[in-house]
């Protein structure tokens, strides 16, 4: 078919091309209520991620991939866990902001949640596993009543029974 007689000036045929780019680039498939959870993060003070070192590794944000651009990187705070029962296990305490946990839920929606066309990101699993961890503690999260109240922390760390 000649392309020529289909689009009847170069203009709409770019045009359409890079419509056609952006709707393939930009897709994902988040999950239901995924712009309510970011909406809800936004007024939370601080909040504490305790996971592996290997998972945040894997999984902290670079930048790519959320849609506000550099500017909107995601600032944290990250310490080994030194005392109490979870001391040993080699997780660390990332701390951020609401807003930092904004733009680390986008990034980790785009690898996690990333449509056919996009292709399937090499950390895909390990974001699935901290969206699917933090989605339903920032789902719980009620508004502070006191100035006291500590910071929501989400622990990730599955533990493999000793006997099956």
């Amino acid at each position: 078919m000649n392309m020529s007689k289909l689009f009847r000036s170069p203009r709409t045929a770019l045009a359409v091309a890079a419509v056609a780019c952006l709707a393939l680039a930009g897709c994902t498939q988040s999950p239901a209520a995924h712009d309510e959870r970011l909406t809800k993060a936004t007024g939370i003070a601080r909040v504490i991620v305790a996971c592996s070192k290997d998972l945040w590794n894997e999984t902290k944000p670079d930048g790519k991939n959320i849609s506000n651009g550099p500017e909107n990187s995601v600032k944290a705070t990250v310490s080994a866990v030194s005392t109490g029962p979870r001391a040993d296990r080699g997780l660390v305490e990332v701390t951020m902001t609401g807003m930092n946990l904004v733009a680390y839920l986008k990034e980790l929606d785009a690898n996690a949640h990333s449509s056919s066309w996009s292709g399937t990101p090499g950390n895909a699993a390990a974001s699935r596993q901290v969206y699917d961890a933090i989605a339903p503690a920032i789902d719980r999260t009620k508004a502070a009543t006191s100035p006291d109240d500590p910071a929501p922390e989400i622990v990730i760390d599955d533990t493999i029974p000793e006997k099956v």
